[in-house]
């Protein structure tokens, strides 16, 4: 898996359901009670001392001061320190509205593990804010993309300007890792894919993934008969340059079948408990399908695509 991440960005509906789902929800959750015990981390060094998150948190806090341009705010919502070009109150905002009941929903279906270090989220408004963030912290300008994720330093750049979908893409791979740091990439990918275009349960509990614009990629893929298996998929050659696009998109669709058959969270689960024997993940998806055949599984993927298709405008 490499270090950073990036990805395009496909608008949803997230951000106006979480603001749905903030009016109405329970008590927000605290992700520091259930964080779990052995201590916190501040990038890649464990601190031992799990009441020592607020201080790693406010370290960052204070280093991010430093390091950002001018008239930029940082606030602490632990374990995130969100900063951006706008006011603290919209920083907070954000957090309350979309990476909460996002970061909850998530905890329910899939991670029960939370970051035992802080999470850094930085939301750029614009083009130029998000390419002078990259330049302020040393990254690679990566302007090409609307979000990166930075596995080594645990940190999200959002540029808020293109839309929403991309916090909630690069928001599953901080905590993904968190949980799951064995994750396979294709399924790592896939997951955080089905979120660029998803909505709330109607009890805001669970992430539910709709259609999106890699649907079309996938539709050609088919087409031209390029769609390869699901153990290739799964494979070393994950997302080369030549297949980028199609591999994204075939991951994604993969766990919006498995989501639509109620397989997608125990899958995730099974993947996590097996990393060691299982690494790919293609083994506990037989077991889930019941078969020995992992071309019985490409099959039925296939039948459920171009089914999925005809409902589809």
């Amino acid at each position: 898996m490499t270090l950073i991440r990036g990805h395009f960005l496909t608008i949803g509906p997230l951000a106006l359901v979480a603001v749905c789902y903030a009016v109405a929800a329970p008590d927000p959750l605290n992700l520091s009670s259930t964080r779990l015990t052995g201590g916190s981390v501040v990038h890649d060094q464990v601190v031992a001392d799990p009441s020592r998150q607020t201080e790693a948190c406010q370290t960052l806090a204070s280093d991010l001061r430093q390091r950002l341009p001018d008239g930029w705010n940082v606030v602490v919502h632990e374990p995130f320190v969100l900063g951006g070009d706008c006011d603290a109150k919209h920083l907070s905002e954000t957090y309350r509205q979309t990476i909460l009941p996002t970061a909850r929903a998530l905890s329910i279906q899939y991670f029960d593990h939370p970051p035992m270090w802080p999470v850094t989220i930085l939301l750029c408004s614009s083009d130029d804010s998000y390419r002078e963030c990259q330049r302020r912290l040393d990254e690679r300008e990566r302007s090409e993309y609307s979000g990166v994720y930075s596995r080594t330093e645990h940190r999200v750049v959002i540029n808020v300007a293109t839309g929403d979908g991309t916090l909630a893409h690069e928001l599953t791979h901080a905590l993904a890792h968190a949980d799951f740091p064995l994750l396979p990439e294709w399924l790592d990918e896939g997951l955080a894919s089905l979120h660029e275009e998803c909505e709330f349960s109607s009890d805001g509990l669970r992430l539910i993934g709709l259609d999106n614009w890699r649907r079309s990629p996938l539709r050609e893929a088919c087409q031209r008969e390029q769609l390869r298996s699901v153990i290739d998929l799964a494979g070393e050659r994950f997302a080369t340059s030549d297949r980028a696009a199609i591999d994204y998109a075939h991951a994604r669709y993969f766990c919006l079948f498995l989501q639509q058959r109620r397989l997608l969270e125990p899958f995730y689960r099974k993947c996590r408990s097996r990393a060691e024997t299982d690494p790919t993940g293609v083994a506990s998806l037989c077991e889930l399908f019941a078969t020995r055949r992992p071309g019985e599984i490409d099959e039925r993927f296939l039948a459920w695509l171009n089914e999925s298709a005809m409902r589809t405008p």
